[in-house]
């Protein structure tokens, strides 16, 4: 290596440790920021899971409670002087709301790509579920009075499970107009993409609670 090659060499290596002292200082000085990345889920992710979970047991004791009564009875589902539940308006109510779920989806994506359609995504799941409770009261309409809560076991299972399901549709509502007044009054950023991500995770669930209830409510009694 010639002289020339070797003062180079000593230049360029004098440069970097400049650079990389310069960046250190800057560091302990606190004028980079440093940016921390999450490590695995949010403390809101695994609550929101607990507390699905915790819901899911819940309507599984109710379920099995219905199918329990049903096949421990021998005078029939549903009993002597109560009719075969209405299908057309709960399968609309359920498809509904299984539905909602597609704009849920791609609200959550847009959230999280910072895009302003997250809004108008969520007005479209929200209204699925409003629509969802509305039909559920006009199936009350038309179960009653053949069926009432405290006529018996049947009826008062119909109504509980059923009812439950419409007020935890309800709360999720609430929570996505919550989100909703949020994006619009803030904007879509982080806090928005997070409580749209944990609002998507209950709203999935309220779906596939409501093909289980349809299933067990209004289809298994023509079975």
């Amino acid at each position: 290596m010639s002289e020339t090659d070797a003062a180079l060499e000593r230049t360029r290596i004098g440069d970097r440790e400049t650079a990389q002292g310069e960046t250190e200082r800057a560091v302990r000085r606190g004028a980079w920021p440093v940016a921390e990345l999450p490590a695995g889920k949010t403390t809101g992710w695994w609550g929101m899971l607990a507390f699905i979970l915790t819901e899911a047991a819940m309507f599984a004791a109710f379920i099995a409670s219905y199918y329990y009564l049903r096949f421990v009875g021998d005078s029939g589902w549903p009993p002597p002087g109560d009719k075969l539940p209405h299908v057309m308006v709960p399968s609309i109510g359920t498809g509904v709301l299984v539905l909602s779920c597609l704009p849920m989806w791609l609200a959550v994506r847009a959230a999280r790509a910072g895009r302003r359609l997250a809004a108008p995504l969520v007005v479209l799941a929200t209204c699925g579920g409003i629509a969802f409770v509305v039909l559920q009261a006009v199936d009350y309409e038309l179960e009653y009075p053949a069926s009432t809560p405290s006529k018996d076991a049947y009826g008062s299972l119909l109504f509980t499970l059923t009812g439950l399901h419409a007020f935890h549709v309800a709360i999720g509502v609430f929570m996505l107009l919550l989100v909703l007044g949020s994006s619009l009054l803030r904007g879509v950023g982080k806090a928005q993409y997070g409580a749209a991500r944990l609002c998507a995770m209950y709203w999935y669930f309220l779906a596939v609670l409501a093909v289980a209830i349809y299933g067990t409510v209004y289809l298994s009694p023509y079975m």
